[in-house]
């Protein structure tokens, strides 16, 4: 055997075991996740409820060594500090490196950034049009998913409408939550307050098996990052570097990936309508 087959494969070697002790550390670092949150989860839930601006870890309701969680992690837009959103509900729009949410580091950089980092390598690592996402990875994007949808509830309740898109100020009005009138007309803080608990609860479960029918990814050649969600209903996320989007359903329920694909369309295409994507 030359040198150089030699040195090839224990490169091979070391970068294998590097990539099986890394998705073990993934691994553990998900099930001290979980177990934080379902220590914590009726605190913080109940410190959001009674005070939506807490400054606490909205993860595990800790006080100490609080930072600032993006609701969309920086990387997703390359940092890039003018890129905006449009909350729909009042047309104010909103940078997304500004959107930021309380988290002790622990549950920031240790917990969250480290499934982060693992997806971003996975995004990297495979090309949609020639190979498909392991289960395990899928199982990590819907967690991801979830995380943001956890994070934009929370978001909704420490924001005010301000006003309606295309009404007058009310003061009254203005001053309630965001959150208050992202569903259908009637809906009540209880409704409100439940599926907050239910959006941290969920991401205590460790099995996303029953869910992967909802999740669609899809091979994108746009050159631009895309992003469009309705709270506790689907949302839409472009990763324009690494040419792969998701759409996944929060609620809804598909018996085959297929189904779940032709609604997603339906959205995807109504979303991109005259926008020349």
């Amino acid at each position: 055997m030359s040198w150089s087959r030699a040195s090839h494969l224990n490169w091979a070697l070391c970068a294998r075991g590097s990539q099986e002790f890394f998705k073990m550390s993934i691994q553990l670092k998900l099930v001290h996740l979980r177990k934080k949150i379902r220590a914590n989860k009726k605190k913080v839930t109940d410190a959001i409820i009674a005070n939506h601006s807490a400054e606490i870890c909205i993860i595990c309701g800790s006080h100490e060594q609080l930072t600032k969680e993006h609701v969309i992690p920086q990387w997703v837009y390359n940092r890039c500090t003018k890129r905006t959103f449009e909350t729909t509900t009042n047309g104010i729009s909103q940078t997304y490196n500004k959107t930021t949410l309380p988290a002790c580091k622990d549950c920031n950089s240790n917990l969250l950034g480290l499934l982060e980092r693992h997806l971003k390598h996975e995004f990297e690592r495979i090309d949609v049009r020639h190979q498909e996402f392991p289960q395990e990875t899928l199982d990590l994007v819907i967690l991801w998913l979830e995380t943001l949808e956890y994070k934009f509830q929370v978001l909704d309740l420490r924001r005010n409408l301000n006003k309606a898109k295309g009404a007058d100020y009310i003061p009254y009005i203005g001053k309630m939550p965001i959150a208050m009138f992202q569903g259908p007309m009637g809906t009540s803080p209880a409704k409100v307050f439940s599926n907050l608990r239910s959006a941290l609860n969920v991401l205590s479960v460790k099995s996303k098996a029953d869910r992967l029918n909802s999740l669609c990814v899809i091979h994108t050649k746009n050159k631009d990052f895309h992003f469009f969600h309705s709270t506790n209903n689907y949302i839409f996320i472009e990763l324009a570097k690494f040419g792969v989007a998701f759409f996944y359903f929060y609620k809804q329920s598909f018996d085959n990936v297929a189904e779940a694909v032709e609604s997603a369309k339906d959205i995807v295409n109504e979303q991109y309508a005259g926008k020349g994507t």
